[in-house]
């Protein structure tokens, strides 16, 4: 729900809420008020009856015009309270139950106490409920009415430089040099809004480019040195001379050093991949590029005697390009390294799913820990333990997801496009 809308709706409750409680009490209010001035008037009525018995020593008669009905009761030596109050009588006039106001009263008169009834017709109460619940209604109405022309036409108007600030926002893309262009607005708290985004996105601009240059000069001043000691330890053991041991240290200080590159370029791609520089995505034939990698790792799997099956079918995937080279090299080389002597891998493509099967360990992988940042299945693993964790990261870049499952040895990876 939107916040226009929920402001309405609140906005709304209240008003109605509001209203009707003041309605209540405007009538129960009024309803007091009718009360006092009818006991008033029915005080002069008393009033008058005992001036008419004092002077003509007789009961006054009712007359058939009269609003007043009038009642007059021995009670003997009993003298009682004067009472006022509410009650239904019916009518003589409109010849139906109607509501009175009555007063009791005692009056001496020829040495006994009588009991006075004086009762008056309310008149009017029911057309002022019937009143007041149409205005209340009405008013009810109207309120929703004018809430929804609010919510429909202003407040979406006041609003419009927020959601167009939000439109500029979801278009900002890291890399980009053009400042961003936020809409003008008179509302200060608006434009409050939109010079924090200026500097938080100047920000993010600036340490985008200084890790993307700091990625860039890693990338270069440690890979160069590594691969001219690669050569020169590669240089040093083919060299005529050279003792049984000293080749063998020579042989141990490669695989670091390869070891050290492999790492170096990992944490290279995954800063790369967290400062998005992967943005540009393209329709990307899997069938070819999976039968391309397929056809880089076959020299591997020849020499590891690995059996390799397939069922390669047309699929696409809109995608960055390189990221679904790294993603498919990752998988083929996890299949490869975590594989066993005579082992078997299975390639199968559908439409949208890529799974890799392959022979492995025994047991199953922690999948609570498996595309964590450095998991290994053991601790003797010859594996810097980011291969899975950037398959992660690729995935989550890239809106596709992959998932892990273990059956019988068999060790499968499913990525779904």
């Amino acid at each position: 729900m939107k916040m226009l809308t929920k402001y309405s709706l609140v906005n709304l409750i209240v008003m109605v809420t509001i209203f009707i409680v003041s309605a209540l009490f405007l009538y129960k209010f009024t309803q007091v008020i009718l009360i006092r001035e009818m006991d008033a008037d029915l005080t002069g009525v008393e009033k008058q009856v005992r001036q008419y018995v004092k002077q003509y020593n007789a009961f006054p008669e009712d007359h058939p015009l009269d609003e007043e009905e009038f009642s007059f009761v021995s009670t003997g030596n009993q003298k009682i309270k004067r009472i006022s109050g509410l009650m239904q009588m019916f009518s003589k006039r409109e010849n139906k139950m109607h509501n009175f106001m009555k007063l009791d009263f005692p009056l001496r008169f020829e040495n006994n106490w009588y009991k006075v009834t004086i009762a008056k017709p309310i008149k009017g109460m029911h057309h002022f409920l019937r009143a007041l619940i149409t205005i209340s209604i009405s008013t009810i109405l109207l309120i929703i009415l004018i809430s929804v022309l609010l919510n429909r036409f202003l407040l979406r108007r006041l609003w419009r430089p927020f959601y167009q600030s939000m439109k500029v926002m979801r278009n900002f893309k890291l890399g980009e040099t053009r400042m961003l262009d936020f809409p003008k607005t008179s509302t200060n708290e608006f434009s409050f809004m939109n010079e924090s985004l200026l500097f938080a996105t100047e920000k993010a601009k600036q340490d985008y480019l200084l890790l993307k240059e700091f990625t860039e000069i890693a990338s270069h001043e440690i890979q160069t040195p590594l691969s001219i000691i690669r050569s020169k330890l590669d240089m040093m053991i083919q060299e005529e001379g050279v003792s049984q041991k000293q080749s063998e240290l020579a042989k141990e200080a490669y695989s670091s050093i390869k070891k050290l590159s492999r790492l170096n370029q990992s944490l290279l791609m995954l800063a790369k991949i967290e400062i998005q520089q992967f943005a540009n995505k393209e329709m990307m034939n899997l069938k070819e590029k999976a039968e391309e990698k397929m056809e880089q790792f076959r020299e591997l799997w020849q020499s590891n005697q690995i059996t390799i099956t397939s069922e390669i079918n047309e699929s696409f995937c809109f995608i960055n390009p390189e990221l679904l080279d790294i993603l498919l090299n990752n998988l083929f080389s996890n299949a490869s390294n975590h594989n066993v002597p005579n082992g078997f891998i299975k390639i199968n493509l559908a439409k949208n799913k890529l799974t890799i099967s392959n022979s492995g360990s025994p047991k199953p992988l922690d999948k609570t820990k498996l595309f964590t940042r450095f998991y290994k299945p053991s601790i003797s693993s010859n594996s810097n333990g980011l291969g899975l964790f950037i398959i992660k990261q690729i995935a989550i870049l890239s809106a596709v997801s992959v998932s892990y499952n273990y059956d019988e040895n068999v060790h499968s990876f499913i990525v779904a496009f």
